[in-house]
C-alpha cells in the first residue's frame, strides 16, 4: 500500500450524519467532501489498488487512556495497560476491545484505545458496504498533538474535540471542572489535515491490530521467484554436472579395468581383441577341460531339475572333484524314485555313473557322478 494515493473518512457520531473524506495523493491534499460520493467527486471509477484508506472514527465512541508502567519492559507494559484497561470498562471485557500505541520507552506512558467489539464491527461492515478495507483506523483526537500545558482543540469529523496532556475526548463530554481555568488553543483545520496524513505513513495508534487487523493476501514478488528459480536452475546444474562427472569416472575405471583384465587374457589367448570375447573363450576352455563356473553349475542344475519329478528322493550330499566331476548321493525309500532322477539326467545329455547301497535304516542309496 502506498499513502501516495489514499482516502481518509471521518466517521459522524450520529449514522444518519454524512461521512467527511479527503483524496490525497503525492502526501497533499486534492480534494474534500462529505458524503459516500468521493469516487464520483475525483472522477474515478475506483480507488487505485495501491491506494490506503484511513478511517477516523468518532471520538465519542473510542475511549482514550493513560497507562504507565515503567518497572516493565515495553511490551510487557502495553499488554498489562491493555488489561487494566479492559477491566475497568463499563461493558464486561469480551464485548469490548483495547488496543495499544508502539512506545518503546517504559517511562512514558503507553496510551490505549478503547471501543466496543460491536462498534468495531460497524465500521468495518459501513467501509466493506462501500467498497473499502481500511488500512488504518486512528481515534479522531490523537490527531490533535498533546499541549505542553491546558488543552488544544479542533473540528474533526464534524466534532469539536479536546487533547489535554493525559487526556483527550469530546469538548461536550468535558466537565466544567475538568477544564476549569486551563488554557484552550484553537488548532486550525489545516494542521488537522496535515497530521491526518501524516498518520498515513506513522499513526500515532492503530485500531487495526489483534482480532480486528487487516488481513493482508500474500502478494507474489517476482524478483523473489526469479532468484528461486536462478537458484534452483543452478542447483539442477550443479547436480547434473556432479552425476556427468561420476558417470565418466565410472566408465573410465571400467575402460581401465577392461584393458587390463583383456591384457592379462590375451597372455592366454593372444588372438582376443576386447575382453568380452576373452571372458567367452577362457569359459569354453574351462568348460573342456570340466572347470570353470558352467562345469558344476550346469549339472548341479540339471540333478536339481530331475529331482523335482521324484518328490521321494532326497540329496543328502554335493561335492566336485579337481578334475570337474560333479559327486552327489541320494537317498530315497524306493529305488524306483532314484531311477526317475538318473533317467531324467541322461536325458538331458549328461553322462552318470550310480553305484547303489542300502542305509542303516533301510533306505535306499545311490552314489552318483555327473559329467557334462
Amino acid at each position: 500500500m502506498s499513502s501516495r494515493d489514499a482516502l481518509i473518512l471521518f466517521l459522524p457520531e450520529a449514522a444518519e450524519l454524512p461521512p467527511r473524506w479527503m483524496r490525497v495523493i503525492d502526501g497533499a491534499l486534492v480534494q474534500s467532501g462529505e458524503g459516500a460520493n468521493w469516487l464520483a467527486a475525483c472522477g474515478i471509477a475506483a480507488l487505485p489498488e495501491q491506494a490506503r484508506v484511513l478511517l477516523v472514527p468518532p471520538a465519542a465512541l473510542v475511549t482514550l487512556h493513560w497507562a504507565s508502567y515503567p518497572d516493565l519492559p515495553a511490551r510487557q507494559g502495553r499488554a498489562a495497560a491493555r488489561l487494566a484497561v479492559l477491566a475497568s470498562g463499563l461493558l464486561p471485557a469480551d464485548q469490548l476491545f483495547a488496543a495499544a500505541d508502539e512506545n518503546e520507552d517504559p517511562a512514558t506512558p503507553h496510551v490505549i484505545a478503547l471501543a466496543s467489539r460491536s462498534d468495531m464491527q460497524h465500521w468495518l461492515l459501513w467501509a466493506q458496504h462501500h467498497g473499502l478495507d481500511p488500512d488504518i483506523i486512528v481515534p479522531a483526537p490523537l490527531l490533535l498533538e498533546a499541549p505542553e500545558a491546558g488543552f488544544h482543540r479542533a473540528v474533526i469529523g464534524g466534532t469539536s474535540v479536546l487533547r489535554g496532556v493525559d487526556l483527550a475526548l469530546p469538548e461536550d463530554m468535558a466537565l466544567p471542572e475538568l477544564v476549569a481555568d486551563a488554557a484552550i488553543n484553537d488548532v486550525a483545520p489545516g494542521i488537522i489535515e496535515g497530521r491526518a496524513i501524516a498518520a498515513l505513513d506513522q499513526p500515532p495508534l492503530d485500531l487495526r491490530q489483534g482480532d480486528f487487523a487487516k488481513r493482508v493476501r500474500p502478494v507474489l514478488d517476482r524478483r523473489a521467484l526469479q532468484r528461486i528459480a536462478l537458484w534452483t536452475g543452478c542447483i539442477l546444474l550443479i547436480l547434473l554436472l556432479t552425476t556427468l562427472v561420476s558417470v565418466a569416472r565410472q566408465h573410465m575405471e571400467a575402460s581401465r579395468l577392461d584393458r587390463e583384465s583383456l591384457a592379462l587374457a590375451q597372455q592366454v589367448l593372444p588372438n582376443a581383441t576386447d575382453a568380452a570375447q576373452a571372458q567367452v573363450e577362457l569359459e569354453s576352455r574351462l568348460a573342456a577341460r570340466g572347470a570353470g563356473g558352467r562345469a558344476f553349475t550346469a549339472p548341479v542344475a540339471a540333478l536339481l531339475a530331475a529331482m523335482q519329478d521324484a518328490p521321494g528322493v532326497a540329496l543328502t550330499s554335493l561335492s566336485r572333484d579337481p578334475d570337474g566331476m560333479v559327486r552327489a548321493t541320494l537317498a530315497s525309500a524306493k529305488a524306483e524314485d532314484i531311477n526317475i532322477v538318473l533317467l531324467a539326467l541322461q536325458a538331458a545329455g549328461f553322462t552318470i555313473t550310480a553305484t547303489p547301497s542300502q542305509d542303516p535304516g533301510g533306505r535306499t542309496l545311490a552314489e552318483i557322478t555327473v559329467r557334462a
